[in-house]
């Protein structure tokens, strides 16, 4: 008998063992391992969260999934660590003033711009060093 740890740890590192889960292991786990795989790989594990679908074969399923990926290791998303912010900023405090002025945002806006989309700041950024000259 397994629990979801040790499901996790077959697809993860020791990917030979998984032969020795039994289906009603997996069926077991599955509501653990689905949520966890949710973190990394929402829209998959939203499509196996429907009733109808075989908990067995939907583990069986990520299994193979990871094997595909290449994954060697569990994944920083799977325990929900979070990578280290970046220690320097894209932008001076003069480039988000223009951006500011600019596209007539608040600064919340472009701190947003900057955390989720840094290359097209940086593009109007060099646009914009471009023509400053």
């Amino acid at each position: 008998m397994y629990d979801f740890m040790h499901v996790a740890d077959f697809i993860f590192k020791k990917k030979e063992d998984y032969r020795n889960l039994s289906d009603e292991d997996k069926e077991k786990a599955f509501f653990m391992i689905n949520r966890k795989f949710a973190r990394g790989f929402p829209k998959n594990a939203e499509f196996f969260n429907k009733k109808s679908f075989d908990k067995p074969s939907a583990v069986d399923i990520w299994y193979h999934f990871f094997i595909k990926k290449r994954v060697q290791g569990v994944p920083d998303w799977y325990w929900g660590l979070k990578k280290e912010a970046k220690s320097k900023s894209i932008a001076t405090k003069d480039d988000i003033e223009f951006l500011m002025t600019y596209y007539d945002i608040k600064e919340q806006d472009v701190h947003f711009l900057m955390e989720h989309y840094p290359e097209d700041v940086i593009e109007e950024l060099k646009k914009y060093h471009k023509f400053e000259k």
